[in-house]
């Protein structure tokens, strides 16, 4: 039996355990922290009662990944049909409904543009998803997607191409506030809204916001991260926690095992790692992969980090603005100018003066995140991964923010937890610089590139040793596609011998 050691329980090391285990191999997962999910966990961080999702909150890649979708999981998931809205200083707003025509309604004049727009794209969520995240290089899913747009497939190739601002002001007509609302989605990946391909990300996004919704998990993410471990336990996987894995052990020029913190060496056929590329660079012993992909590894660029807040509230947010009182998701970034200052100070290694928020009301929609009558709220800006500002500091320019957009927010706080970048990164090292996404999603770190060519399709030069996780394409996302295509190349490697 092939003996495979899973470096990682979150949910892409999950995702591989369960092939991996269903597929005949000895599993054991190897996991830093005390327990598993990594970016899919939840946690009671401010009082008792409160539960708040600790990294992913709302997860649209989870309801269209082929991969957690034929898992067929025991998790509950609520489907908001308010989006998310986009309020503005002067107490108007912009929201995405699941329904296009109130999305449209909302848009105002501009909404024309988004109609015409799903019309054509709406139909191909499904398949444009898969062209996405299905594995390098990409074959039947693009050649389909690309039949179906034959009659404009090259304009909408330049569209997808382009920075989001330049996006929105195309399909919105130079709308700047439309434009400033299409943006905020694609801010989640902080890259700021004048970089190309992040029109990308934002239409993607606000896509399967109409065809999928934003879905969140009922009582927590964490019900997601617990599904994914009882399946793999019923597999037969093994689940370690607090085992920190601090090399990968190579004799007779192949991955033959870890050694963990302390010391224990355990011995594999083979290794799978879901760590972050700088991560593997230092886990990999010097001359064991070719040096060029070594060095790509270990200069491979990081983002900015979400500065995380979780709110115990005795009510719901009072915004001014009528349309985030119903939504799961507000992006408080207000004018498109305002969105991009905050992303380009933050790039610039500066705490941005009104940073741009992504704030999460779980507990509208789902009301057993609190007790009676209150409220959790999550939120979270990017901010740099280093900065000379106190964490408070920082905490106050992200309340000063939610104020502005929501006079006598303070007075609801109960309570209230903050994590920085380093603590991120103190809690899980693969998240360097606090960077959750697995390095920045710049072009040249994307597709083959990401994080090499050598490794894009999983494998690595070094027989027996695969890799996962969010610095492998697709890159970040709660979907487990790289986990599942990883454990498929082990599968596919030991049939034909090369394992062996």
């Amino acid at each position: 039996m092939t003996r495979v050691l899973v470096v990682g329980a979150g949910h892409n090391g999950l995702v591989a355990a369960i092939h991996l285990a269903a597929g005949g191999c000895d599993v054991t997962l190897l996991e830093h922290a005390p327990r598993p999910g990594g970016a899919t966990t939840s946690v009671q961080s401010t009082l008792p009662g409160f539960v708040h999702d600790h990294c992913a909150g709302f997860v649209p890649m989870t309801a269209a990944s082929p991969a957690m979708r034929e898992l067929e999981l025991d998790v509950e998931w609520i489907v908001p049909p308010v989006v998310l809205a986009h309020p503005f200083p002067d107490g108007s707003a912009i929201a995405l409904h699941r329904d296009v025509g109130a999305t449209v309604a909302s848009l105002g004049a501009a909404g024309g543009g988004w109609a015409a727009a799903m019309e054509r794209l709406l139909p191909l969520a499904q398949p444009l998803t898969d062209a996405v995240l299905t594995r390098l290089p990409p074959l039947r899913a693009p050649a389909r997607l690309a039949l179906s747009l034959r009659r404009d497939g090259i304009e909408w190739a330049r569209r997808l191409a382009a920075s989001v601002e330049a996006l929105g002001l195309d399909l919105f007509e130079g709308d700047r506030r439309a434009t400033a609302w299409l943006a905020g989605s694609a801010q989640h990946t902080g890259l700021p809204p004048t970089t190309a391909a992040s029109g990308a990300f934002g239409l993607l996004l606000q896509l399967l916001g109409h065809s999928h919704g934003w879905p969140l998990a009922r009582g927590g993410i964490q019900t997601l991260t617990d599904a994914l471990v009882r399946r793999a336990q019923a597999a037969g996987a093994r689940l370690r926690c607090d085992a920190t894995a601090e090399e990968i052990l190579v004799r007779g020029g192949r991955a033959a095992g870890v050694r963990l913190r302390g010391g224990e060496e355990l011995a594999a056929d083979a290794v799978l790692t879901t760590v972050s590329a700088g991560v593997l660079a230092r886990l990999v012993p010097a001359g064991a992969l070719p040096g060029r992909l070594h060095r790509r590894l270990g200069i491979w660029r990081y983002g900015t980090a979400p500065f995380k807040l979780d709110y115990a509230l005795s009510g719901p947010v009072p915004w001014t603005a009528v349309e985030p009182r119903a939504a799961a998701v507000v992006h408080v970034a207000g004018e498109l100018e305002e969105l991009t200052r905050a992303a380009d100070d933050a790039r610039r290694g500066q705490v941005p003066e009104r940073p741009a928020l992504v704030v999460g009301q779980q507990s509208l929609h789902d009301p057993a995140r609190a007790p009676a009558g209150r409220h959790t709220l999550y939120v979270y800006g990017h901010v740099p991964s280093r900065y000379e500002l106190s964490d408070e500091a920082v905490a106050e320019r992200i309340e000063a923010q939610l104020e502005r957009f929501a006079p006598g927010f303070s007075s609801l706080v109960l309570g209230r937890a903050l994590r920085s970048p380093r603590q991120s990164e103190q809690e899980n090292p693969s998240q360097v610089g606090g960077d959750l996404a697995g390095g920045s999603y710049e072009l040249d770190q994307q597709l083959i590139f990401r994080p090499a060519p050598a490794l894009c399709r999983y494998r690595s030069p070094l027989r027996g040793l695969y890799v996962a996780g969010a610095s492998t394409h697709p890159g970040g996302a709660v979907h487990g596609m790289s986990g599942r295509g990883a454990a498929r190349a082990l599968l596919r490697d030991r049939r034909v011998r090369r394992l062996a």
